[in-house]
């Protein structure tokens, strides 16, 4: 059974070519440092200076959580398929780039294993 994803607001590529654009660089040189899985067009998951990039130097809205329960391989593959927006991963919190994700997770008492449950059976 194949696995669908929900639409991205952008993709890995379309950001790493307006970030490109910004930081005046050829798109090619920046995959392997603001993505966490450069291979995977689906993942919006920054790596820890993608992050650092969106965070401080574009000073990007952010919104954290506390991950509570932790989470799980199968957690980690659920944002990779369902999230819509660049998200970070630290270790007790979880930090998205975006006001409706954000606002959705909060609907869900701030409980991301919750809301991400429920997106796959939405997605299902």
């Amino acid at each position: 059974m194949a696995t669908k994803s929900s639409p991205k607001l952008y993709t890995q590529s379309q950001l790493t070519s307006i970030f490109a654009d910004i930081v005046d660089k050829h798109p090619s040189q920046l995959p392997y440092i603001l993505w966490n899985n450069p291979k995977d067009p689906n993942s919006l998951r920054l790596s820890l200076s993608g992050f650092n990039f969106v965070s401080k130097e574009l000073k990007i809205q952010s919104y954290k959580f506390d991950i509570s329960p932790p989470l799980t391989n199968r957690n980690v593959l659920q944002l990779d398929r369902y999230f819509n927006s660049m998200y970070f991963i630290l270790p007790e919190k979880f930090v998205v780039f975006d006001e409706q994700e954000a606002s959705m997770i909060n609907l869900m008492d701030g409980n991301l294993v919750a809301y991400l449950n429920n997106l796959e059976r939405s997605n299902g």
